[in-house]
């Protein structure tokens, strides 16, 4: 038995693509359905739709964002921890058993069983908001 061969994807060109966004667009059709009547991939056709737009308002290419650093521990050293016995029962309402946390001139309330990652997040905004 003879196997066919299998072809490349064919590359397009921007015009090509232009081409295939405009029918795309006057079809009426989900992205999803046109590009599987085209076969090509339904998220290639919306990216080229938003390259195009990019390219129209000659705007330069970007870079996806990149990744948030953690916090460094310089960065956490705004922050001023009261423990209990120290004024935390009273910041945190009378209610004891947590600490309260001052950084950029808030107060965090910080009980047991807190999402660490949260707080971290939550004193970086407040650093970058100063």
């Amino acid at each position: 038995m003879v196997m066919p061969m299998q072809t490349m994807p064919t590359r397009r060109t921007a015009t090509q693509w232009a081409e295939l966004v405009s029918a795309w667009e006057a079809s009426g059709l989900t992205a999803d359905v046109f590009a599987s009547e085209h076969k090509i991939v339904g998220a290639t056709l919306r990216w080229w739709r938003t390259e195009l737009a990019r390219r129209g308002r000659k705007e330069p290419r970007r870079d996806p964002p990149k990744p948030r650093s953690v916090a460094t521990a310089s960065e956490v050293a705004i922050a001023r921890v009261v423990r209990a016995g120290e004024g935390a029962a009273t910041a945190a309402g009378g209610r004891g058993g947590g600490v309260a946390v001052l950084a950029g001139g808030a107060r965090i309330i910080v009980e047991h069983g807190f999402d660490s990652r949260l707080l971290r997040e939550v004193i970086r905004a407040l650093a970058e908001a100063r």
